[in-house]
């Protein structure tokens, strides 16, 4: 009973600035939501969690995330057809998939179903804010080259 509390509270923190890096991680582990808690106190980001898919769906329709973290392991839904539900409903976030391996053909297959990149689990402090950071990097790029 007391993890369900746990997770309650952590879901109903105030939100931060508008300028806050704002991601959504889908179903991720309990380690792996630690790590993100950790460093998304330490980046100052807008950090929401879900527990199912379906959350996710009804999250990215109504607000914008720049990053979206999708565990592998999705309970009721394959995890490619939730990426690229998450794609089609939020076209301007970028999907990383939490997988236990990541491979070439991973990879691949990520990109085909409107992900950004693989995030290999357990999630790891520096690997995590490298691959974040590129991903919104890149955010930032196309957004640069599209107001010129």
């Amino acid at each position: 009973m007391w993890v369900l509390n746990w997770f309650k509270k952590r879901n109903t923190a105030p939100e931060p600035a508008e300028d806050h890096l704002k991601i959504l991680a889908v179903s991720v582990f309990l380690n792996d939501r630690l790590v993100l808690e950790q460093l998304g106190k330490r980046e100052g980001w807008d950090l929401r969690f879900t527990n199912s898919a379906r959350d996710a769906f009804r999250l990215v329709m109504e607000k914008h995330f720049e990053v979206v973290l999708c565990d592998r392991n999705q309970y009721g839904y394959p995890w490619r057809e939730v990426m690229e539900r998450l794609a089609e409903n939020s076209p301007r976030s970028r999907i990383l998939l939490v997988s236990p391996l990541n491979d070439d053909y991973l990879w691949r297959d990520v990109v085909r179903q409107g992900g950004y990149d693989v995030l290999t689990r357990p999630l790891r402090e520096a690997d995590t804010l490298h691959t974040i950071s590129a991903a919104v990097g890149f955010l930032s790029s196309l957004a640069s080259s599209s107001s010129r």
